[in-house]
Parts: structure tokens; C-alpha cells; sequence
């Protein structure tokens, strides 16, 4: 059986439909929260409620589980779980698989990831890998560039914000640094063959997709995507964290993840060729796969209830 936590995010649907696909049995842990009616419809799979602050329900979770695949949400809903709760989340998850007889721990991280980062977010993802690393466990930990697809948090904001803006975007002036998203179901497909893949036990997997681009490209592949002209403005990091600040004390929401700045300013980017590297595939390009931007959908009431989301 094979435990994944985190499914109830746009990754966690994609591995489970994969898994589902090749026969698995799939069970999803699910933190108790409002947000289980996000998985995913038409596959087969159990459900286990529990906390990661919660060790004894932890254990009891992984009981005839052999492979633990360890996804995160919490950078999506950051009200319904902070992300500095990751790291002690993680050591609870592994210590309880490691106690458990788990035979195999894949944690999703991001690339940049490491515990001496300035940036909260590859800080707390480097934590929580050498957590999985001093574990004892066979692990394989893979990170991760942007990822991109339907209902994701970084290109379906980004249209929800222009569509707010009907002239100028604004965005963070982050020079030449560079992102290399990935297709969730490239992603998907790669951590499910890491299930199968023991000579990938020990390793850290960088993946990105085909391509490179700086933020303002990046951000110009949506807006065509979905069939929309901005003007970009600049603005510096501290002017726009002002700004996102601004518009939190205003609406008490978050325009943005509190993770975007962090990312605008470290980039997100690793070898190119590394899934045809690893996993023998050639990934899909950037905009081939933003079809989905250009569904009918009010993306300015979606933004309201955003903002409103409590």
C-alpha cells in the first residue's frame, strides 16, 4: 500500500490518478479540514484523518504501508496550516514510517532547498529534507521547480490578479534570474516511476521542465495563455511586499502567497534535460500545456472569494 499525504492539492490529485492507473492501492492521509472534498472523483482509494502534529495517529497510519509519498499543501492554504509547522511535520511523518517498517519515504521539495537559505520557504524545505535524510529510511527526495497546471497556485493567481488589473500588472523586478516550470503531470509521472526506481534510493532529483524563462517572460506566456494584454510594470521587492501588505491590511486576505516574493527573488531553475535524464521522457513545453487558462470561468469572483477565504 502506498500512503500519500498532501493529496488533496492539484500534485496530490495527478499522483494519485497515476498510481491509480498502475494498480496501487492508494491511501490518502488527509489533515482533518475542510478541504477533503478536493480529492479526486473517479479513482479508487481509501482515506486515513490525521494530523502531523499527531505521532500515535501517525503510527497507526502507516501500519501495511510500504511506501510513504510525501507532498505538501500547506504552501497553498497557508490559513489552514502554517508553513513553518512543515519541518515538525515531516519529522513526525518519518519517525512514524521509520517505527512503521516503511520500506520507502519520496518527499516532494523544492530546488533551492536548504536549511541555510534566507528565504523561509527553501529554508523549511531544506529542513524538512535532511529530516527524511537522518531518518534511516530509504528515501529519494526530489525537487521540484514551479509547478504549473489546472487550479495550480502560481499561473491561475497570476490571471486572477491581471483580471482584477484590466490595464497594468505589477510585478516584482527580479532582473535575469530564472524559472523553469514543470507540468503537473510530468511531475506526477516521474514521482510515481520513483516508486519503481530503487537505483534512485538515496538521491536528490532536481527536475524542471524544457525550458528557461526570467519572471517577465514567464508571466507574459500566461497572460497570452489566457488570452490577455497587460502592461508589466517593475516594482522593487520591498515596494511590492508594501503593497501585498497594503492590500492584506485592507481585505485581511492574501493577494499572494506569502511564498511568491521568496521564489520572484531566488528563482527556480536546474539543468535542462534533467527528466529526459532521469526519467527517459521528453516533458511538455510551457505553453503547450496552459489550455487550460483559456476555459470559461469568472476569475474575478474566484479572486474575491479568495481574498475573502478565512
Amino acid at each position: 500500500m502506498i500512503l500519500v499525504t498532501g493529496s488533496t492539492n492539484f500534485v496530490g490529485r495527478a499522483v494519485i490518478q497515476r498510481l491509480n492507473q498502475r494498480g496501487y492501492h492508494v491511501c490518502c492521509l488527509v489533515e482533518p479540514s475542510r478541504f477533503e472534498q478536493d480529492l479526486p472523483t473517479d479513482v479508487t482509494f481509501s482515506i486515513l484523518s490525521a494530523s502531523l502534529e499527531d505521532l500515535p495517529a501517525l503510527r497507526k497510519a502507516v501500519e501495511g504501508v510500504e511506501v510513504v509519498i510525501h507532498l505538501t499543501r500547506e504552501e497553498e492554504r497557508p490559513r489552514e496550516r502554517s508553513l513553518t509547522d512543515h519541518t515538525a511535520g515531516t519529522r513526525n511523518l518519518v519517525r512514524a514510517a521509520s517505527d512503521g517498517g516503511v520500506s520507502r519515504f519520496i518527499y516532494l521539495s523544492r530546488l533551492g532547498a536548504t536549511p541555510a537559505s534566507a528565504y523561509p520557504l527553501f529554508r523549511i524545505k531544506g529542513e524538512a529534507e535532511i529530516a527524511v535524510a537522518e531518518s534511516g529510511l530509504p528515501h529519494t527526495n526530489i525537487r521540484s521547480a514551479v509547478i504549473y497546471g489546472a487550479e495550480d497556485v502560481f499561473t491561475t493567481r497570476l490571471v486572477m490578479l491581471a483580471k482584477m488589473m484590466p490595464f497594468i500588472l505589477p510585478i516584482p523586478d527580479a532582473g535575469m534570474v530564472r524559472f523553469q516550470p514543470v507540468w503537473v503531470e510530468d511531475l506526477a509521472r516521474c514521482i510515481v516511476e520513483t516508486v519503481e526506481r530503487k537505483d534512485l534510493v538515496g538521491r536528490m532529483i532536481p527536475l524542471g521542465g524544457p525550458e528557461h524563462f526570467t519572471l517577465e517572460q514567464l508571466i507574459r506566456r500566461v497572460l497570452e495563455a489566457a488570452g490577455m494584454r497587460r502592461s508589466l510594470i517593475h516594482l522593487s521587492m520591498p515596494i511590492m511586499q508594501s503593497a501585498l501588505d497594503g492590500i492584506e491590511a485592507i481585505t485581511g486576505g492574501t493577494a499572494t502567497p506569502a511564498w511568491w516574493l521568496d521564489l520572484a527573488a531566488a528563482g527556480s531553475a536546474t539543468d535542462l534535460g534533467t527528466i529526459p535524464k532521469h526519467f527517459d521522457f521528453e516533458p511538455c513545453r510551457f505553453s503547450q500545456c496552459l489550455t487550460y487558462l483559456r476555459r470559461q470561468r469568472p476569475w474575478r469572483r474566484a479572486f474575491i472569494r479568495h481574498l475573502l477565504d478565512r
